[in-house]
């Protein structure tokens, strides 16, 4: 067991000190003893104070770490052991929502690195007759990840935030893939997956899904404490011309986002949007843009 040198004084049953009460209004607290007698309940008061609270430092340190804390006149011994008792606190975070460059904050031992690409954007549909509806594809949602490194976070490295998916232009026209969110090249979500336009149809069919982005890259000495690939948006349809029903399928989701639903952009960060729909006799509409992704640095002591 580690041994702590530093010892309450004037902490037993019973000892010769002061009131808290008193302790307060005593005017030397503030202004310091003058020249004179002092009462020894008064000092010891003031040594109590101090001593108690360097007993508990020191136990913390020995506590923490196994290592003794000797009053032997070596404060660089006793501070470096202090910092190695609060190794793994969190000291702060730094949150990228547009591309730029990291540098670690002083003192940053390891970090936990959490990310989302950009989600993807819905398809257009084309215009359509008294006969005729369409419905577009949704876009898919950013791969997100999360990761503990206790290495290779270096002051510098290159943060780019992935883009939102464009949306599809009026017609039947794709969206665009959203775009890959990046730490250098130790951290990296792709981005998800364009929504393709929808084209007119006259009788009951059914969107695909949308396509699903490819899974996140973790290198380096790192933990993978969460690895989830963009999912691709939901199945869309369309009953016509009776009825004129039209549904358009949901945004891909993930952790930080959540997907648009049928007409309709997505939420939060990395989000894909919801499909575009045209029931009969509409005028050509735009699909909609994804949502973009973000970096969260998390860094511990």
């Amino acid at each position: 067991m580690a041994t702590n040198d530093f010892l309450v004084f004037g902490g037993g049953a019973g000892a010769n000190v002061i009131t808290q009460v008193t302790y307060s209004g005593l005017a030397a607290r503030t202004a310091g003893f003058s020249s004179g007698v002092a009462q020894s309940a008064q000092l010891n008061k003031v040594w109590r104070q101090s001593s108690i609270m360097s007993a508990v430092l020191a136990q913390f340190i020995a506590d923490n770490t196994g290592l003794d804390a000797l009053d032997d006149g070596t404060t660089a011994t006793l501070l470096a052991n202090l910092k190695t008792a609060t190794t793994g606190r969190l000291i702060n975070v730094q949150v990228f929502t547009s591309s730029g460059t990291y540098t670690p904050t002083s003192g940053t031992k390891s970090v936990i690195v959490e990310g989302v690409g950009g989600g993807g954007g819905s398809g257009g549909t084309a215009a359509t007759s008294g006969v005729q509806s369409a419905v577009s594809q949704p876009g898919g949602s950013g791969t997100y990840a999360r990761a503990r490194f206790t290495s290779g976070f270096t002051s510098g490295l290159a943060v780019t935030i992935g883009a939102a998916g464009s949306a599809g232009a009026a017609g039947a026209n794709n969206g665009g893939s959203g775009g890959t969110t990046s730490l250098g090249a130790i951290f990296s979500c792709p981005g998800g997956v364009l929504g393709a336009g929808g084209s007119v149809v006259g009788s009951a069919a059914a969107t695909p899904a949308g396509g699903r982005a490819s899974g996140a890259t973790i290198s380096g000495a790192a933990q993978t404490l969460a690895s989830v690939p963009g999912q691709g948006g939901s199945v869309g349809c369309n009953v016509v011309p009776a009825s004129s029903v039209t549904m358009g399928g949901t945004g891909g989701s993930n952790p930080l986002g959540t997907g648009g639903q049928g007409n309709a952009a997505g939420a939060g960060y990395g989000a894909g949007a919801g499909a575009q729909t045209a029931g009969v006799s509409t005028s050509a509409q735009a699909g909609f843009a994804g949502q973009q992704g973000v970096l969260i640095v998390y860094e511990y002591a």
